[in-house]
């Protein structure tokens, strides 16, 4: 899933990705703050020597850099981010189908053995309600009801417990019973 997500990004999100990936290495903010600090360093001496700099104090051209570049950072982040998000949505759906699967060859298994119990000659012929219910494969819809259905509750229970805004006193009581 990885390479195919790798192998179908756009021409335009393969630098997204490579500066993203910059990005997350303490090496760029400490070259960062290196160029910022001789920025400024750079500008104080130049004034002190040729009386003139291409940025003097409060560096408006630094504030600018720092400013383009913080869009540009959150900008990277907030599209590897999206990505991220949608492979993580891809991998958490192939992961319940995952788990559906195994949990209906599960109950299937189950039933072959239960089946076999009672075709067998030499094995005892008895009722056992846990092996019925196993075998018997969950409905993933019923159990989003049921889900949805507690979260509801849970939410109906949390505005209950919440206490009513105070209302103000009409105009002319202090709040005080006479």
């Amino acid at each position: 899933m990885e390479q195919q997500s790798q192998a179908n990004l756009t021409t335009l999100h393969r630098p997204v990705e490579r500066f993203a990936r910059l990005l997350s290495r303490p090496n760029f903010i400490f070259t960062a703050l290196t160029v910022f600090l001789m920025w400024i360093v750079l500008n104080l001496n130049l004034h002190f020597f040729v009386h003139r700099s291409w940025d003097s104090p409060p560096f408006f051209w630094l504030q600018g850099l720092i400013g383009v570049l913080g869009l540009v950072i959150t900008s990277t982040v907030l599209i590897s981010q999206a990505r991220q998000a949608g492979l993580a949505e891809q991998r958490s759906q192939l992961q319940l189908q995952i788990i559906l699967l195994t949990e209906q060859r599960s109950a299937k298994i189950v039933a072959l053995l239960e089946e076999l119990r009672r075709d067998l000659p030499s094995v005892r012929d008895r009722l056992d309600e846990e092996a019925d219910v196993m075998q018997q494969a969950s409905d993933p819809h019923s159990i989003l009801k049921v889900i949805e259905q507690i979260e509801h509750s849970s939410e109906d229970a949390a505005e209950q417990e919440t206490p009513e805004t105070e209302k103000p006193a009409p105009a002319g009581q202090t709040g005080a019973e006479p």
